[in-house]
């Protein structure tokens, strides 16, 4: 599968002490830059992202490479895109039929931003029971004075709530972890939009992996943005030792997108 890389000059940085390295992360599902008030507007997404102070971006439904350079150049962070789905490659149904293919389906995936220069691991697909086509993106970069490596995982599961659907959530699991976590150990954080409340199935495996879910008396609603009643969005770290969670808040931008990012400041011990 193709990727794009494009890399812009630094700007910020970790808050690098000489012990404990301290890391904004947030997870952002801007919906193709296509806020509630019906407008295309990737400098609104791109405000959010600055005012947030992130230092890793993991995006969901983002419409090509093209729109992540441009991200990338309103925030002045280096940008991937992972696609879910690659041009040309046009689903069976609408070939037998002879019908145009949609325009939302010829190409579309997920990005990850950073501050930090970073290492591509690489896109997968993931399994979906719906219309639409999942993947899940990795990068490894470095942080602290020690340059200590740390994985981050972006992806998005199927949104559908039927049995198909759930089972591929499951499934896009343990995907992940045979991908992307098989023989590396060291500190990880996983964000995405899961489609998937905290005490499903789906977080319950994930747990079970070792992802870790912040434990907060805090309602942490995240969708749909103008009126959100229900946490489908998550930053997720792990191993539990290897970091503190600092703080987690949900941003509360109604109108950029249709969902709420959601923010983690970590600290690595």
């Amino acid at each position: 599968m193709k990727n794009f890389i494009v890399g812009f000059l630094l700007v910020g940085s970790c808050l690098f002490g000489q012990e404990k390295v301290r890391i904004k992360i947030l997870s952002y599902n801007i919906h193709y830059g296509i806020g509630m008030d019906k407008k295309k507007d990737l400098s609104r997404i791109a405000r959010v992202i600055k005012e947030s102070g992130a230092d890793i971006v993991g995006i969901q439904e983002v419409a090509d490479s093209i729109m992540v350079a441009k991200l990338s150049s309103l925030t002045g962070m280096y940008g991937v895109f992972g696609e879910s789905m690659e041009k040309n490659k046009i689903p069976n149904l609408y070939t037998l039929l002879q019908l145009q293919e949609p325009e939302d389906l010829l190409y579309y995936g997920d990005a990850i931003l950073s501050k930090l220069p970073f290492t591509y691991v690489g896109n997968i697909w993931i399994p979906s029971a719906s219309e639409s086509r999942y993947e899940a993106m990795a990068i490894d970069l470095k942080i602290g004075e020690r340059q200590e490596l740390i994985r981050f995982i972006t992806t998005h599961f199927d949104y559908l709530n039927t049995i198909g659907s759930k089972v591929s959530r499951m499934a896009a699991v343990d995907v992940i972890e045979e991908k992307f976590m098989t023989n590396y150990e060291g500190p990880s954080i996983l964000t995405g939009d899961f489609n998937s409340t905290p005490n499903s199935k789906t977080l319950t495996l994930l747990q079970s992996r070792g992802w870790v879910l912040n434990k907060t008396n805090e309602r942490l609603l995240t969708a749909p943005s103008s009126k959100p009643s229900f946490q489908i969005d998550y930053v997720m770290p792990r191993p539990e030792e290897k970091w503190k969670i600092i703080a987690l808040e949900v941003i509360q931008e109604k109108n950029a997108s249709d969902h709420l990012p959601i923010l983690m400041t970590l600290e690595l011990n």
